[in-house]
């Protein structure tokens, strides 16, 4: 079967990307990627190998203008679908108004989240508290949104999303009803990604650096462990991140919390292998956002055999085991500070959590991701 794939802006190195390139890459079927933003210099290498069409440009900037052009622009976007037997969009919430002009054949979406800033109650609650003057144009861009997503989503045959919390989350934005959803979380490639069984002294944040994955909970966590826990005076903070378009203010904001201090270090817009090298080489792994989605990075460092210290809300309360492969905590720095103070103390606790975690990820491998995606689509025949 030819197979169109549709997403808006292909240009970070991000679970998004890596999923859709996972997913083309060892499908049986032939895939073409459409999409309205490529970048191939910010993004995966091997995207550059796959069959990618690039549309009208839209814009990559968040603020309202810059959202309202590409929701436009894709929704006026007339796609040639006329060799392809279904469309799979997908979807973290501007993407799905491509299906207004493009429904003529089944489409299928993928969806990371609904426009999280809308649908995640408590991104929507930390957005307004840090953008109080933008209140009334983000309740009059909610609703406008909301109207045409709701029939953007009319055109979708079956879900599938990442979590059981975006599932959630579909369901009470009424974009789907629970029978046309399903879960099917995305991984990681455990024969690339194996446990290094090595454990230096640092804590690791890895991840796109952005206001809502809320890095500032880290670093405020390690400085009360620094504080409450002179013992281990030794251990160090790793923020690895790429720092995308509109982030830059945000970075300045949590380099300036870190102060000068030289046992937090920042690594801005690693590469493939310098992200790796710093799961393989880390203590653990500390994942601050309140309502992650799902977390691919969480599994990528369980892979590596890495304890997860996670908020217990979201992706993270479905992926980690608590107490058994990580610990899930609540957003407070005190609650952060005492599980890395547990680790810390405790190598061989560290080492058994992370053996269990290495297990635990075996059931996300892409091959088993994969194969669910290709017999549904087989049934399209």
């Amino acid at each position: 079967m030819r197979i169109a794939l549709y997403y808006p802006w292909v240009y970070l190195r991000s679970g998004v990307e890596r999923m859709m390139l996972e997913l083309v890459s060892r499908s049986r079927h032939d895939w073409t990627i459409f999409t309205s933003h490529y970048y191939p210099e910010q993004t995966y290498p091997e995207f550059k190998q796959l069959d990618i069409k690039e549309l009208s440009r839209v814009p990559v900037n968040r603020d309202y203008s810059a959202v309202g052009k590409a929701a436009v622009s894709i929704f006026r976007q007339k796609i040639k679908l006329t060799d392809f037997d279904a469309m799979v969009v997908s979807s973290e919430g501007l993407g799905d108004f491509i299906t207004f002009r493009n429904n003529d054949i089944p489409v299928i979406c993928y969806c990371h989240t609904p426009l999280k800033v809308i649908h995640d109650p408590f991104t929507r609650s930390h957005y307004l508290r840090i953008n109080p003057g933008k209140k009334l144009p983000f309740i009059l861009f909610s609703e406008a949104f909301k109207l045409f997503d709701r029939r953007a989503w009319k055109h979708y045959r079956y879900v599938f999303c990442n979590s059981r919390e975006v599932r959630q989350r579909i369901i009470k934005a009424g974009l789907a009803p629970p029978e046309r959803i399903e879960v099917l979380s995305p991984g990681l490639d455990t024969n690339y990604i194996s446990p290094s069984w090595e454990y230096q002294k640092y804590f690791v944040v890895a991840g796109r650096i952005k206001w809502w994955k809320n890095l500032e909970l880290a670093i405020a966590s390690f400085l009360e462990f620094k504080q409450n826990y002179p013992e281990f005076a030794d251990f160090r903070l790793h923020i690895t991140g790429l720092v995308e378009a509109g982030s830059e203010e945000y970075f300045v904001k949590l380099r300036q919390l870190a102060g000068e201090r030289s046992d937090i270090i920042f690594k801005r817009d690693p590469n493939e292998a310098e992200l790796m090298a710093n799961y393989r080489s880390g203590y653990c792994l500390l994942c601050p956002s309140l309502n992650e989605d799902w977390g691919m990075t969480l599994l990528e460092a369980m892979g590596f055999g890495k304890p997860v210290i996670a908020v217990n809300q979201g992706g993270p309360a479905e992926s980690v085991r608590d107490g058994e492969t990580g610990f899930l905590v609540e957003p407070q720095p005190r609650a952060f500070a005492e599980a890395m103070a547990r680790l810390a103390r405790d190598p061989g606790l560290t080492r058994r959590l992370g053996e269990a975690g290495v297990e635990q990820v075996k059931k996300y491998d892409w091959k088993i991701f994969v194969a669910r995606f290709d017999e549904y689509l087989d049934t399209l025949n």
